[in-house]
């Protein structure tokens, strides 16, 4: 072997962190310069930070995959790359198909990343030890909240908010006792008040969280109703985030064609009939329609207002 060169097995990488499908592996830390590499799978979102919030240089080759850069329209197939050193305003970026991104960048790129990362690991882990459904259910409602937001027209760090929020949106369930949270039979009236208070549990949570802090937002209303009846706050119509207006949408979908301790689950028509029903009270008939496209169901139909 040459004199001075340095070989490092798959089993040997520094430091790995991964949030499902998304991996991030630091491969070298060299003087002035990390070089990881990044797994995301298609349908997320991210973004580069403008110079001022951080300074440094990024160079991002993709090794496999599409990626769209949104603000421009703008896509990077294998062998692309692209690089900065401070950028006069925020990047995003969406993935079209699972990429692979060979990243070299200043320090501390790698652990701002790693430490989001951690954090979203951490708060998810907490919910899902408390309530075995909610793991499947959070990653379904991530997916189906972002292919309706791109269908209202979010943009780029609406989407990325909706991403965390939709995740995360019940971790404020870690606060309510067991015997509450997984009770196989209804509520009672004051079991009911206490379960009404985990948005307001959540966004506690999150909000101290910089990163967090529009998610945070979200989560507290998630629970409103379009017609101003929800809860924690009354809020109504577009005084509610959209973000939050789209999470009550396919939350209550998911819900509705989930098996529950109480009952089974109803068909997907069922639930697309009742999501109509309530479309201009409990929801916003403009993320009902948005939906109902991303289920294949004509959001046209006369009984959506």
């Amino acid at each position: 072997m040459a004199a001075g060169l340095t070989i490092v097995r798959k089993s040997d990488r520094r430091e790995h962190i991964g949030k499902k499908a998304t991996t991030l592996d630091l491969l070298v830390q060299q003087g002035a310069f990390d070089v990881t590499r990044q797994h995301i799978p298609a349908g997320k979102y991210f973004y580069l930070d403008a110079a001022s919030d951080w300074e440094g240089f990024e160079f991002i080759y993709v090794l496999s995959g599409v990626l769209r850069i949104t603000d421009d329209d703008v896509l990077l197939h294998v062998g692309d790359y692209i690089y900065h050193h401070g950028l006069s305003q925020r990047a995003h970026f969406q993935v079209e198909q699972d990429v692979e991104l060979l990243l070299i960048s200043s320090p501390p790129s790698f652990h701002l990343m790693r430490d989001e990362i951690q954090e979203i690991l951490e708060l998810a882990r907490s919910v899902e030890e408390k309530d075995e459904e909610t793991e499947g259910h959070c990653h379904r409602l991530e997916r189906l909240a972002i292919a309706t937001g791109e269908k209202v027209n979010l943009n780029g760090d609406q989407l990325i908010t909706l991403s965390y929020a939709a995740y995360l949106h019940d971790v404020g369930k870690v606060k309510v006792p067991d015997e509450i949270l997984n009770k196989p039979g209804p509520l009672t009236d004051e079991e009911w008040v206490e379960m009404r208070r985990h948005p307001e549990y959540g966004a506690r949570m999150l909000e101290g969280k910089e990163f967090l802090r529009d998610a945070a937002k979200v989560v507290r209303a998630h629970h409103e109703r379009y017609d101003g009846s929800g809860y924690p706050r009354g809020l109504a119509g577009d005084d509610i985030p959209i973000e939050a207006r789209i999470i009550a949408v396919v939350d209550a979908y998911d819900a509705m064609v989930s098996d529950r301790p109480y009952r089974k689950a109803l068909s997907k028509e069922t639930a697309i009939a009742e999501l109509k029903k309530n479309a201009g009270s409990q929801f916003d008939p403009q993320v009902v329609r948005a939906f109902l496209r991303v289920v294949n169901v004509s959001g046209g139909d006369p009984d959506v207002a």
